[in-house]
């Protein structure tokens, strides 16, 4: 199980995303030992002596080398990052039949090495892979887990707080379902200082006349297609989120975050992996929050489960 002495954390895919998630760990301190694997050997060691390289500027000294699976062995957290680059104007799900491959295979040798530690998934779509994942290692659902709507919830507190021009720090609420087109925001649950944000926007008419919750939430589900168009990928945003969940983990700070995780009656739903509210902590995700949502929002959340839940058919 996990050793909670903040010890070691293994990252399957040096790509863009898997090293920009090493070069947060980092960054933050929040391991002694990072290991680097890719099918790619060269690259995982490229990128392990390059971060590795700038240890003497860093708060904290995290050792960071190439590896194989058989480092999975000990283990805290493995974070699995493989895919590929999605082609343009192409969504999550459609990577599915290709990357489905690859996390089978990787989940498979990190079960063959007798880990017991906590799977973060980040390979898109996030929500089949998590599942996939569950599935196929055996492992409790506790322990295993995607990066959900963290990064939709994140961005959505970023938008409205460019669109307030307040601290996105100010926000609470989440956006929930699927990481992807059937994700919605959950307006019931989101406040800006404390507030119900209807409320706030209702009070500050004369300010926010032009800030609509409907571009908000258009806004958030189209952020990471408008970054891909711009620059190619995402990498920073997921990689922050990544970082988070991890410090979270291994930490155990018992914090609340959107990830993608096992649903067994929770909302109505079963057998299926979505984003909703979780508490982490160092064994992984516990406890689901059930918020009171509205009857249209329980309803986006069934659709979005539907939706997740078909392309998982007959991948076992």
């Amino acid at each position: 199980m996990v050793t909670m002495n903040r010890n070691k954390v293994v990252i399957v895919g040096t790509g863009q995303v898997g090293a920009t998630a090493a070069f947060a760990i980092v960054t933050h301190g929040l391991c002694n030992e990072l290991v680097l694997i890719d099918h790619v050997a060269a690259k995982a060691a490229g990128e392990s002596h390059d971060l590795d390289d700038g240890s003497e500027f860093q708060d904290r000294h995290v050792k960071v080398r190439m590896g194989d699976y058989a480092d999975c062995s000990d283990a805290d957290i493995v974070v699995i990052t493989v895919g590929r680059k999605p082609p343009a104007n192409s969504t999550r799900l459609a990577e599915l039949g290709f990357t489905v491959g690859l996390v089978g295979d990787v989940v498979d040798h990190v079960m063959a090495s007798g880990f017991d530690g906590v799977i973060v998934m980040v390979s898109n779509p996030v929500d089949v892979m998590a599942w996939y994942a569950w599935k196929r290692s055996g492992l409790p659902r506790t322990q295993v887990l995607g990066t959900g709507t963290a990064l939709d919830t994140s961005r959505l507190k970023t938008i409205i707080g460019e669109e307030t021009g307040l601290d996105p720090r100010n926000v609470g609420g989440f956006v929930m379902g699927e990481h992807g087109d059937s994700q919605f925001a959950a307006w019931s649950t989101v406040s800006l200082g404390g507030k119900p944000f209807a409320k706030f926007l209702a009070d500050n008419r004369s300010r926010f006349a032009s800030v609509s919750t409907e571009e908000i939430e258009r806004k958030t589900r189209m952020r990471g297609n408008e970054i891909v168009a711009a620059k190619g990928g995402t990498n920073f945003g997921i990689a922050s989120t990544v970082a988070g969940i991890v410090q979270t983990i291994l930490w155990d700070e018992r914090r609340i975050v959107p990830v993608s995780t096992l649903l067994d009656g929770e909302y109505g739903e079963h057998d299926v992996f979505l984003g909703v509210p979780t508490e982490l902590r160092a064994n992984g995700a516990n406890e689901i929050v059930e918020l009171e949502l509205t009857d249209e929002e329980h309803a986006k959340l069934h659709h979005s489960a539907e939706l997740v839940r078909s392309y998982c058919e007959g991948l076992l």
